[in-house]
């Protein structure tokens, strides 16, 4: 996956096993995708790795990222984000807890 976002090296490795596209299901994903969004341009809290959606970018996220901007997806791809990286041990960083309690409406 190439990096041109705001997620750091460390972070997109968490990411890296979960191969599956979280929108089609096939094991294809090559981009992440932003789920609320990529935030104000010297956003942190936008960056962590919560806001991070394992996607087939031309399959799946180019033609469909106004359906995945809709609440219903962003708080499907915000859960499953959640709890893939939390069943693989992750631990919340400050900037995670921040992202939460920005969006805690998508979570509660």
């Amino acid at each position: 996956m190439e990096n041109r976002n705001k997620f750091n090296e460390e972070d997109r490795m968490l990411l890296s096993e979960a191969w599956k596209c979280w929108w089609c299901e096939k094991n294809q994903a090559d981009c992440l995708h932003h789920i609320v969004g990529r935030g104000e341009k010297e956003s942190r809290v936008e960056s962590s790795i919560l806001n991070a959606a394992p996607l087939c970018n031309n399959y799946c996220h180019l033609p469909n990222h106004s359906l995945l901007k809709t609440e219903t997806q962003i708080k499907r791809m915000l859960t499953r984000t959640y709890n893939f990286l939390m069943e693989n041990g992750y631990q919340l960083k400050e900037k995670d807890a921040e992202f939460i309690s920005k969006y805690c409406k998508y979570y509660y």
